[in-house]
């Protein structure tokens, strides 16, 4: 004879799987609140694909509108969550009457995003949905199309020191826009395993690197934008290895492009403060520019060059320059024009409030100049 204890276990047990249940279903139908007056509160239609379901006749068994649970809401305002056709969920039931959709599932037909970095990895993938058309004779999927054109955001957690138990390289993040070239050559991400995966070219992309990034191609502490076309800024706090030209801590660079391999030109400052505005992409310091046309204001603790303000046209040597001491020199190669009402030859009155001193000779017509 049972002991009481047991009894009451056994009791307990069956009373229980009477009222509460979990079933996995396949989203049919979704009806998401699109209009102010339909009565449509962010619900699926799911196909319960538990075997012990079917009805008389190998009828399959669908539960009707099944509300999905939510995070937040609120009067006009929230988080709705609403899975996609053809995602499978799992739905609990009380009493086999009452039912809401609790989480998303993954099985053989829908499997997750590799994870090759580690295990503790923060992502976000979102894919355009891809209506599924492969089903069986019981109407259930039998395979899902992968996710294309992703969007994502991902945190690099990095590796386990076995010894302080804790990581001490990673905390690399990104936010790829749309879309990522490299996630769309393979949906399974299964070499996403750095922030240095998902290339420059046609990406658009946040990254941030962290203070111990495990990037190969960057220094810790660098923040940069890029664009689909190759523009980019970038924003540099630490000196270190880079694949793309920095001139370490406090070094600002902003570029424009018509495609990664035909940058254009640049807003650079340097660590001094020093502003270089430059129309041809070099990744140079300023006083070893040599292309294009420039204009420049020089930090006075920068000491590369012995000019203070210089603009300057690489093409022909033509120059102006405002040098430290307060001289300033104008330079051409072939000619200087100055046009001003106060000199040009075809004005009527030329007014000079001070001396005049004539080195050479000077031709004119009749006038009342004192010899």
């Amino acid at each position: 004879m049972p002991i009481l204890p047991g009894r009451l276990i056994d009791n307990q047990k069956r009373f229980e799987s009477t009222n509460w249940k979990i079933e996995v279903g396949q989203v049919e139908q979704t009806h998401m609140h699109n209009d102010p007056n339909d009565p449509d509160f962010v619900s699926v239609t799911v196909l319960v694909r538990d075997k012990r379901m079917l009805r008389e006749g190998g009828e399959k068994y669908y539960r009707i509108r099944v509300p999905v649970w939510q995070r937040f809401i609120g009067n006009c305002f929230g988080e709705p969550w609403m899975p996609r056709q053809g995602d499978f969920v799992y739905v609990a039931f009380f009493k086999n009457e009452k039912a809401f959709v609790v989480a998303s599932a993954y099985n053989f037909q829908a499997k997750p995003p590799c994870m090759p970095g580690s295990d503790l990895d923060k992502l976000n993938k979102m894919c355009p949905w891809q209506e599924a058309t492969d089903r069986n004779e019981t109407n259930e999927f039998k395979s899902l199309p992968e996710g294309r054109k992703p969007t994502c955001y991902k945190w690099f957690h990095g590796p386990i020191n076995p010894q302080a138990r804790t990581s001490l390289v990673g905390r690399d993040w990104m936010q790829i826009y749309d879309y990522c070239q490299e996630g769309d050559e393979d949906p399974t991400c299964e070499n996403c395993d750095s922030i240095d995966w998902p290339k420059r070219c046609k990406n658009t992309w946040r990254k941030v690197y962290s203070a111990n990034t495990m990037s190969c191609q960057a220094p810790d502490h660098r923040l940069e934008d890029h664009v689909y076309c190759g523009s980019y800024l970038r924003f540099e706090s630490e000196c270190g290895p880079s694949c793309e030209y920095s001139e370490g801590t406090g070094h600002i660079r902003l570029g424009n492009a018509t495609c990664e391999k035909s940058k254009k030109g640049h807003l650079n400052f340097n660590p001094h403060g020093s502003i270089d505005i430059h129309s041809k992409h070099e990744e140079v310091e300023i006083a070893s520019e040599s292309e294009g046309t420039r204009v420049i204001v020089v930090a006075p603790e920068d000491g590369s060059v012995d000019y203070a303000v210089e603009a300057k046209d690489f093409e022909t040597g033509a120059y102006i320059r405002i040098m430290k001491s307060g001289e300033i020199v104008i330079h051409s190669p072939t000619k200087i024009a100055l046009e001003a009402p106060l000199i040009d030859e075809k004005t009527e009155l030329v007014h000079d409030h001070g001396n005049q001193q004539i080195d050479g000779t000077c031709d004119h017509n009749a006038c009342s100049c004192v010899h």
